[in-house]
């Protein structure tokens, strides 16, 4: 051991109440029940190592920011168990929160759009430095996908990069990419007009996305400048001609 005698683990400076706090000391008695130290925050009695870690979780959601960490090796496993289930759920928690604001948040007619899913983007952009998000270019991996003549519903500039990105019903009654700003067209059954300026993420309360009912329709291009937008009939040959179009587009 690395404490005292009868010490097992110790959980120090944690961000807590607008600052560090809820520091813990865990000692093992002799019957193996545990005796914890934290100014009155936990209780002083637990049966076992499990229950402990149970509640201080409870009582303290951010004990994933704890700055000094040491807790006796046979208990590696269920502290690696614990701190991936928070993990998990903090993620989840961001994308219920994203999800959620995109359609149902709304100030009176007006909707929040993307707002929550641009400041995740921006704060992990700019604000943090996440070293493991830094690929070398040697090491990239070309998984770019191409595209058919006939629409999956999916944003096809994002595709081109290998990526499956939902395009939804804005306000103008296009589809439009949620990471892009692409906008498409639809006639049902017939063509997937891809219109040659972005959206501005003014989406419809309700949600409603490409891929929920695409139904055949053939990829074209923006020839005119009013609807329907491609006359007369013309429609892309391959995926790089449709990688050239997208290209073009500010």
């Amino acid at each position: 051991m690395f404490f005292s005698e009868n010490q097992i683990a110790e959980f120090r400076d944690c961000i807590y109440k607008d600052g560090f706090g809820f520091s813990v000391s865990v000692f093992k008695n002799e019957d193996e029940t545990l005796n914890v130290q934290s100014e009155s925050l936990l209780d002083s009695y637990y049966e076992n190592f499990d229950d402990f870690l149970d509640d201080l979780i409870l009582k303290n959601p951010l004990w994933f920011t704890y700055y000094y960490v040491r807790v006796n090796k046979e208990f590696k496993s269920l502290v690696e168990t614990k701190l991936s289930e928070t993990i998990e759920n903090v993620f989840k928690w961001l994308n219920t929160s994203m999800i959620s604001t995109q359609s149902n948040w709304c100030f009176e007619d007006n909707g929040m759009n993307n707002f929550v899913q641009d400041k995740i983007k921006n704060e992990i952009n700019e604000s943090y430095a996440f070293d493991f998000l830094n690929i070398n270019k040697t090491d990239e991996v070309n998984e770019n996908w191409e595209l058919g003549q006939v629409w999956n519903g999916y944003c096809p500039e994002s595709w081109l990069k290998g990526k499956k990105v939902r395009m939804r019903l804005n306000r103008n009654d296009f589809f439009e990419s949620e990471e892009t700003g692409l906008q498409i067209v639809l006639f049902p059954g017939i063509q997937a007009i891809i219109l040659k300026f972005r959206g501005k993420g003014e989406f419809r309360s309700t949600s409603n996305f490409a891929d929920d009912i695409e139904n055949g329709e053939i990829l074209s291009p923006q020839n005119i400048q009013f609807p329907p937008f491609n006359k007369p009939t013309e429609i892309f040959q391959t995926s790089q001609e449709i990688e050239n179009y997208i290209k073009e587009i500010k």
